[in-house]
């Protein structure tokens, strides 16, 4: 259970992190055909910030951290990039790998327990 934990770490920090770097093209690159102006460019900076949070909080294991990063950056804003024709729709799809992610941490932990608590019942018997 221990590689579904790191599978739903890998896949979260993974997804953060391109995220963030689609994002920043979003912002900083005129080229790509994805203009943001006034209140949008914040809105832009905000969700390349939460995309690094996601990276964190994948990281560090908290699935919780992850589904509210979820719906504060899918609800909003990767919902109506899932409609867009170009690159910027995998912005949602990858917005989506966090309750992915989530879930998996989640799942890895949950099966990993029992046997935490085996190994210390185990030590605590072998130091008596």
């Amino acid at each position: 259970m221990r590689f579904v934990d790191y599978a739903g770490r890998g896949i979260g920090a993974i997804s953060g992190a391109m995220v963030a770097v689609l994002w920043m093209l979003g912002l900083w690159i005129p080229d790509t055909g994805f203009e943001l102006t006034g209140i949008n460019f914040v809105v832009g900076l905000l969700m390349a910030f939460l995309g690094l949070l996601a990276v964190i909080a994948s990281v560090r294991g908290h699935p919780i951290a992850l589904v509210v990063l979820f719906v504060a950056s899918f609800l909003p804003v990767g919902l109506a990039l899932l409609d867009a024709d170009n690159w910027i729709a995998w912005i949602g799809r990858l917005n989506i790998a966090y309750v992915l992610s989530a879930a998996l941490i989640w799942l890895g932990r949950r099966g990993s327990r029992p046997v935490v608590e085996a190994n210390a019942a185990a030590q605590q018997r072998s130091s008596e």
